[in-house]
């Protein structure tokens, strides 16, 4: 006998009834059935734009970190160590110079670039010592009456000064190697104090001398004229990664801005030499051909070489006579004016655009940190630093220009 509850499995199926659906269906609620809560779609998107957002403060934050850390580390490096610097800057120039010719002579002797730049070297030497040769001792003589006759003017011109009591005046806030009263304590004396000469002990003693200084800078640029890429390379392989290409950018750029800043400034000084050296030849002034040299090689500090280069000239003429002064004015203010107008307007076309205004302020700000080296090479950093800055940069459109 079967039991009452027991029903074949095939008709239990027909025997379960469907829930009515009228009735109310009880809601039992459990923490595990529980479905998690979605935010909507605006508020994921407001969301993602704020992380987004973080992430962006936080790169440029971070750029801004390194850059002024790296910008502070180069202007301590600079400021402790800036003769050194200078110094490498230099051998850069001559460099630039030798690796520009000698890739001239690799073009038309179709021969390597290690054997033009050492034939480019042979050739400069060859022709320097040919000139030395054939004018060297009448130039040393003019030099050494150039040097005799500024000394006798300087002296003329302090002890003029010193006789009025207003000259007396302004000298005694001029340091005497300036030709002025004051002595080294900062007290004004008529006593011997520190002249020029002295004043420049330390520095021709100094490590090797100016003359070992010059051949470290000679020979360092002829190493890096021979072979340019493997220092380049070099600079390159411990760069990180991310900034190596724009370090290649940087290194181009400055590469070609030196070229052409080299180049232009060298055309400049010969023509403003041979015009002096031949103006002053018309006026009948003496030592012409050194002063000529003295004002090309000035003009290698553009604006303020020109009334460096002036100086001896117009101290020269006034030991002549007041009429050969003024004529020898108006030919430096001649050449300076075809050399401003005309002569450097061309060069500029084709090599490095500067704001006088802006060579100026930089010629005073290097000067005051670096000293000589930073007053001389003031107008090729500033060439190379606008280049790469130019290079670097979006341009400016147009309707956002002033």
């Amino acid at each position: 006998m079967r039991p009452p509850f027991f029903r074949p499995a095939g008709r239990r199926k027909h025997a379960v009834q469907p829930p009515d659906s009228s009735a109310p269906t009880p809601s039992i609620t459990t923490p595990a059935a529980s479905a998690p809560h979605v935010p909507e779609a605006p508020q994921l998107a407001g969301l993602e734009a704020s992380v987004h957002k973080l992430e962006n403060t936080v790169r440029r934050f971070y750029r801004l970190a390194v850059m002024v850390v790296t910008v502070t580390a180069a202007g301590l490096f600079v400021s402790s160590g800036g003769a050194v610097v200078m110094v490498v800057f230099a051998s850069a120039l001559v460099a630039v110079v030798l690796h520009a010719a000698a890739r001239v002579l690799s073009r038309l002797l179709h021969i390597p670039q290690w054997f033009s730049v050492m034939l480019f070297v042979l050739v400069l030497v060859g022709a320097l010592s040919l000139v030395v040769h054939v004018s060297g001792p009448e130039l040393m003589v003019q030099l050494s009456h150039l040097h005799e006759a500024l000394t006798s003017e300087r002296d003329a011109l302090h002890n003029m000064l010193n006789s009025n009591p207003l000259g007396h005046a302004v000298l005694d806030h001029f340091p005497r190697f300036l030709g002025g009263n004051m002595v080294p304590d900062g007290h004004a004396g008529t006593d011997n104090g520190m002249d020029f000469a002295g004043s420049m002990t330390n520095v021709l003693t100094s490590t090797f001398g100016s003359v070992g200084t010059m051949v470290v800078i000679i020979i360092a640029g002829v190493y890096f004229a021979l072979s340019p890429h493997l220092y380049a390379n070099g600079i390159l392989r411990i760069t990180p990664v991310a900034y190596r290409s724009t370090m290649r950018t940087v290194l181009l750029t400055t590469g070609h801005a030196l070229t052409a800043w080299v180049a232009g400034q060298m055309l400049d000084m010969t023509v403003v030499g041979c015009l002096t050296w031949s103006g002053l030849s018309l006026l009948g002034m003496p030592l012409a051909l050194p002063l000529g040299l003295v004002a090309g090689l000035a003009n290698f500090v553009p604006y303020l070489g020109t009334f460096i280069g002036a100086v001896p000239a117009l101290l020269i003429a006034l030991s002549v006579g007041p009429r050969e002064a003024m004529m020898v004015a108006g030919l430096y203010a001649a050449i300076q004016t075809f050399e401003g107008y005309v002569m450097s307007p061309f060069i500029q076309k084709r090599a490095v655009r500067m704001p006088p205004a802006l060579t100026i302020l930089s010629q005073t700000i290097f000067g005051a940190f670096l000293g000589m080296w930073g007053f001389i090479f003031a107008s090729p950093i500033t060439a190379v630093l606008l280049a790469v800055a130019s290079r670097l940069s979006a341009p400016l459109p147009p309707n956002e220009e002033v």
